[in-house]
């Protein structure tokens, strides 16, 4: 999470190199809804029981799983066609527990008057943690692409899809008995989900 806080900085320090026409605002911020369906989930899971006897559990899921996602970012438009933010909020992990990811979204605007509806694409990668009794990090990234409507130099509705994969460390139970991490060797699931949504953009 920190590396992504990092980046962010850093690249927006050389913002200064780009030059824009004016037609749209250079800091950008807003909110986004998401409806992901997980149809995918992986695990592998390796702890000692209560009473010491070791286990390895390994196992795979297809279904569907439904979540929301509610995020705010910030931004800097570098031209007409390119943007970068960074994103934060919350975000539901199928059963698993909900967590709270920040990732930098780099985004490519297709047509070159950004006062006019466009086609665009993104591709998002960060951490996060899990909100669990043992708190543990998480990552994510999405691939995906929309459609921006221009309501005004400044107003901006989006509507966009995306296909994401997400890795977190469950909080294993025994017996419905949490295991702590003292005695988890092992606790990974890989989730696979497509999602769709709704943004504002200031």
């Amino acid at each position: 999470m920190k590396k992504t806080l990092i980046i962010f900085l850093i690249l927006l320090s050389f913002s200064h190199l780009t030059e824009g026409r004016g037609s749209y605002p250079r800091i950008t911020f807003g909110a986004e809804w998401s409806y992901i369906a997980t149809y995918f989930s992986g695990f592998h899971y390796n702890y000692f029981r209560p009473d010491g006897y070791r286990l390895n559990e390994k196992g795979s899921i297809i279904g569907l799983d439904s979540n929301g996602e509610a995020l705010l970012h910030a931004g800097y438009n570098f031209n007409e066609k390119w943007n970068m933010s960074l994103y934060t909020g919350l975000t539901g992990m199928t059963n698993i527990h909900s967590a709270i990811p920040v990732s930098l979204r780099v985004t490519r605007f297709f047509g070159d008057d950004p006062l006019k509806d466009r086609v665009f694409a993104f591709i998002d990668a960060g951490s996060g943690i899990g909100l669990k009794k043992q708190v543990q990090e998480i990552f994510c990234g999405k691939l995906g692409g929309g459609y921006r409507i221009s309501l005004s130099r400044n107003t901006k509705i989006d509507f966009h899809l995306s296909a994401r994969c997400s890795y977190t460390h469950p909080q294993i139970y025994f017996e419905h008995e949490p295991i702590s991490m003292r005695w988890t060797n092992r606790n990974q699931a890989l989730l696979l989900s497509v999602s769709a949504g709704i943004g504002l953009t200031f």
